[in-house]
């Protein structure tokens, strides 16, 4: 039996724990490549033919024109692989040199959505088990596209899944089903957007809300007075770190008295890739990493963690990735510091004296213990900007 070029591809990837497919236009033919742990990865070229058949071959498996595109066009569709069910989200867009088409494969084999999964320390977990058996207050996670902040919620969303409990989620898109969750994905060619959505979610009576990303103001807005009427909130939003989450929400016109009234936990994340155990050694570090390593105070650490690559992770010296978090539970200075509208620097001074630790802290300490190297977390960039002046 003929195995066609579209299933050699997608069984490829799932294999090689890809999270997306990306299927590139070239002069002359097509660029493929998956990303694995974050990074891209060239799996091959090939000529005009072959990578047109291909792209056409995905199209008329998901449903999509085969025709020329003239606009972005999105499908999903499902993937049998080793006996189970895999969801696609394909992207089709046009470009200058040819259609550019990229997948995002969502295979539940490789989320877990539990909290002691997600990379916390133990202090973190402590955090995260007091907000839960409290719920008071709005959990806001943040950090970068791509930093696994979906999966966090997903985690909490685990913990608050019970039958006593009616919980709602607006997300675009929604990319994992969970059971006895009901779960609302945006469709704006249908009028469905975020706010329309918590709208209709709060119509519901819902116990526990989860905002998939707020994006503008009014669904910051939404999001905060549901806080206020006594929802549980948990809701995603782009910030450097937690404390510039403050900004990021007076930016989108919350006051500061509703912010207050409304926040309890704000958590800031990355993901970073997790060194190949096989194939593992130390090494002094360089210079550059030592005058990195002075700015934080870790000038005591002489032999740093590293990788050779080896068959097991396919010579990238990396194999799966785990989180790095920043917990921020809000305590009464900090409200009232936000109440009197101090600034995010004086909001972030004022935890680092308190002993609070940051992003960098925690990606230090998986340096000393082997599970990450030293140039991982440099080229995060975690530092904030006068930190490396």
């Amino acid at each position: 039996m003929n195995t066609s070029l579209e299933t050699i591809v997608l069984a490829e990837a799932v294999h090689a724990r890809a999270s997306d497919i990306h299927i590139d236009p070239l002069i002359d033919g097509y660029s493929v490549r998956m990303r694995i742990d974050g990074n891209l990865v060239l799996w091959k070229n090939v000529n005009r033919p072959t990578g047109d058949k291909l792209i056409n071959q995905i199209k008329a498996d998901a449903g999509i024109e085969t025709g020329t595109v003239f606009h972005p066009v999105g499908e999903r569709r499902r993937l049998n692989v080793d006996g189970e069910e895999i969801d696609l989200r394909i992207t089709l867009a046009p470009c200058i040199s040819g259609p550019k088409m990229a997948i995002r494969i969502l295979d539940p084999r490789q989320v877990k959505h539990d909290l002691p999964s997600l990379g916390l320390t133990k202090i973190q977990t402590d955090q995260f088990q007091h907000w839960l058996s409290d719920l008071n207050g709005m959990i806001l996670v943040t950090g970068p596209t791509a930093s696994g902040k979906t999966t966090t919620l997903y985690a909490l969303l685990h913990e608050l899944a019970e039958d006593s409990r009616h919980v709602v989620t607006v997300e675009d898109p929604v990319e994992y089903q969970i059971d006895g969750i009901n779960q609302i994905e945006v469709d704006e060619r249908h009028d469905l957007d975020f706010a329309e959505g918590v709208s209709t979610s709060l119509r519901l009576d819902p116990d526990c809300l989860m905002v998939g990303e707020i994006r503008e103001g009014t669904v910051a807005s939404q999001a905060v007075a549901a806080s206020i009427q006594g929802h549980v909130v948990m809701a995603t939003m782009h910030s450097r770190d937690a404390a510039s989450a403050i900004t990021r929400l007076n930016n989108f016109g919350v006051t500061n008295h509703q912010i207050a009234t409304a926040l309890g936990v704000v958590v800031n994340q990355r993901l970073i890739r997790r060194l190949c155990q096989k194939c593992q050694s130390t090494r002094p570090p360089t210079d550059l990493e030592n005058s990195f390593l002075s700015i934080h105070n870790r000038e005591d650490l002489k032999e740093v963690p590293f990788s050779t690559g080896c068959d097991s992770c396919q010579g990238s010296g990396f194999k799966g990735r785990t989180g790095l978090f920043q917990v921020w539970n809000l305590d009464r200075t900090d409200y009232e510091m936000i109440l009197a509208g101090a600034d995010e620097d004086a909001i972030r001074s004022r935890r680092l004296q308190a002993g609070s630790p940051e992003l960098v802290d925690h990606a230090l300490s998986l340096i000393e213990q082997g599970v990450t190297s030293l140039r991982e977390v440099m080229h995060l960039g975690l530092s904030l900007p006068w930190e490396n002046k």
